[in-house]
């Protein structure tokens, strides 16, 4: 049986994460921007005025860290997709890549807090259509 479904929206998934991995090295190359971190003080303290004289310098580390989150997250989500497309290849065990792709599209959903939504429904898709469909059987004559 093709699986030609499943393989192409596990492919344009990872291609979200992929995406999702880009916008964490953004982060991380806007964490190191003093001129962000500077505009970024100024808003909140202009939101709270409060604030002003408290030392925000937290905030590059936040963004950073976010940064490295999402880079981490969309990896892994890429990496587990390859890892069923591998799977799914020659139609080997369509199973076990429909169990990685739901599982990696319900973890990846709530870890990025429904940023990564698309990516997660195009890798539940396919991880449902790998547990639904069934083998056609041949019919031998010989039994």
């Amino acid at each position: 049986m093709k699986r030609t479904g499943e393989i192409v929206l596990t492919i344009i998934g990872a291609c979200f994460f992929a995406l999702i991995s880009v916008f964490g090295f953004m982060f991380l190359g806007l964490s190191g921007d003093n001129t962000f971190t500077q505009d970024m003080e100024n808003i909140i303290v202009a939101e709270d005025p409060s604030l002003e004289g408290t030392d925000l310098s937290f905030l590059s580390d936040l963004v950073s860290a976010g940064g490295w989150y999402f880079i981490i997250v969309g990896i892994l989500a890429v990496i587990l997709g390859i890892v069923s497309l591998i799977l799914l290849k020659g139609d080997k065990h369509p199973k076990a890549a429909g169990i990685i792709l739901i599982v990696v599209a319900v973890l990846s959903a709530l870890a990025t807090v429904l940023i990564s939504i698309i990516s997660s429904i195009l890798y539940l898709i396919a991880g449902i259509l790998c547990l639904v469909r069934k083998q056609k059987e041949t019919f031998n004559p010989e039994y």
